[in-house]
């Protein structure tokens, strides 16, 4: 009877878990509501304001959460719910933006540390050191309100926010060292494996063995980094937002609906800051869980930021 081999980095069915199930069913799902919000007819448009004679039953929070509106409306009559979907488009982009930038760059670097070793192992933890030691909140806020406060870049053909690349590139940057690190310790470890040592034994490059042997070693730790490393990228987005150097309207983040509803909850608007905290927390939940099975299924220790 024929066995069919399944890949190593397949997932045995007895670990698709609850927990795994579910965390890939909300971001599926998530996903899904936030690139098709403008077409699909159940989600309103975020800055829609109510018209006809219910406009002023729906301002100062009276909209709460029932048929009507999924999630309530906001102090001005907007859709709650709508105004989430929407606001998880610029979240996850932010996020996903910053951890892949940072995985190529921090990965690199701690590619090549790791495996030359020497002085540029030396000068480059230095560089890693000092900046995990200088305080990740006063760095965003000097490089987000100082250099990126309002106004558009033009990246060539690109027209983008000024505010919106301030904070991917902040976060950016706090994300190469601990990755950088992470990446170099596993390099470290597989640069003394018998593979590679019988490939430059074989008269292998160096850029060869770096390639073809270890980078694909390297894929699945930096692969759970990077849910781990999105999940605490998405906090920082919403840290951000909270203390008002984040992505500016119309279009939200998560992080801005809460500050924004945040003075608001003793006045019986509490569902417009609870449904954007719940919608941030089952996506970091759902991140961790996804990056702490990947880790368990590699065996990768060094996968903590």
């Amino acid at each position: 009877m024929m066995r069919i081999r399944m890949p190593r980095w397949a997932l045995h069915p007895r670990q698709w878990r609850p927990g795994v199930v579910l965390s890939i069913l909300w971001l599926a799902s998530l996903t899904f509501l936030a690139i098709f919000a403008n077409w699909l007819p159940f989600i309103r448009r975020y800055n829609q304001l109510p018209k006809g004679p219910a406009a002023r039953k729906l301002v100062s929070y009276r909209g709460k959460p029932g048929a009507d509106y999924w999630f309530g409306t906001d102090k001005l009559g907007r859709d709650t719910f709508a105004r989430c979907i929407f606001a998880a488009q610029k979240t996850l982009i932010i996020g996903a933006a910053s951890i892949i930038a940072a995985l190529v760059i921090g990965g690199l670097l701690g590619m090549l540390a790791g495996y030359f070793r020497g002085w540029y192992d030396r000068v480059l933890t230095v560089i890693f050191d000092v900046l995990l030691a200088f305080p990740a909140i006063v760095l965003a806020l000097i490089v987000v309100g100082r250099f990126f406060s309002s106004g558009d870049l033009h990246l060539g053909l690109f027209t983008v926010e000024k505010r919106f690349f301030g904070v991917i590139l902040v976060l950016t940057l706090l994300s190469i060292s601990p990755l950088a690190r992470i990446v170099r310790a596993q390099t470290l470890s597989l640069a003394q494996r018998e593979y590679v040592l019988a490939a430059r034994g074989l008269g292998a490059g160096n850029g060869r063995v770096l390639v073809r042997e270890i980078l694909p070693n390297l894929l699945p730790a930096m692969f759970s980094v990077a849910f781990t490393g999105l999940a605490i990228l998405l906090v920082a987005e919403g840290g951000l937002a909270f203390l008002g150097f984040s992505v500016q309207l119309p279009f939200p983040t998560w992080g801005f609906m809460i500050n924004e509803a945040r003075p608001d909850i003793v006045d019986g608007g509490a569902w417009a800051a609870f449904f954007p905290c719940m919608m941030l927390f089952l996506t970091v939940l759902s991140f961790n869980v996804l990056g702490d099975r990947v880790a368990r299924r590699f065996d990768i220790r060094e996968a903590t930021l």
